[in-house]
């Protein structure tokens, strides 16, 4: 799920998970996986729910994405489609994740596609940073 704020950016949480060689740290937007024959737009919602204690309206898919990455020393394909919602306002937090999560999702904070291009650490989707410009142009289209 992309959850972009009144100026644009984007919401990233920081990931460290362990692998063979050690911890692997990255930042990537909210989500996770489908519960049976979830429809994807349910499993973003619920997704946003657990883990931000958020109700939004999503819209979308906006995005798809796909890649390989090792998880508990698997190796796994992942299918990603992303909705997009506007954060009103606010305190946000990590409030409704349980202990396994988190020990992987360990910070919250709000990106600009310029500082994810800057970034030193791995941000997923990899294009994130372009479909963050392409999203903000549309909501300032939008709002006009």
């Amino acid at each position: 799920m992309i959850l972009l704020d009144r100026e644009g950016r984007v919401l990233l949480i920081r990931f460290v998970l362990p692998r063979r060689d050690g911890d692997y740290l990255f930042w990537a937007t909210p989500g996770g996986e489908r519960e049976g024959d979830e429809a994807p737009l349910d499993t973003a919602r619920r997704e946003v729910r657990e883990e931000l204690g958020l109700v939004l309206p999503l819209e979308g898919p906006v995005h798809h994405a796909s890649g390989t990455f090792e998880f508990l020393h698997e190796t796994v394909d992942n299918e990603d489609d992303f909705y997009v919602a506007r954060w009103p306002g606010g305190p946000i937090a990590l409030d409704g994740v349980d202990e396994a999560e988190r020990t992987a999702l360990k910070e919250l904070r709000w990106w600009s596609a310029e500082a994810i291009d800057a970034s030193a650490q791995p941000v997923y989707p990899p294009d994130l940073a372009d479909v963050v410009r392409r999203l903000g142009r549309a909501g300032s289209a939008s709002a006009d």
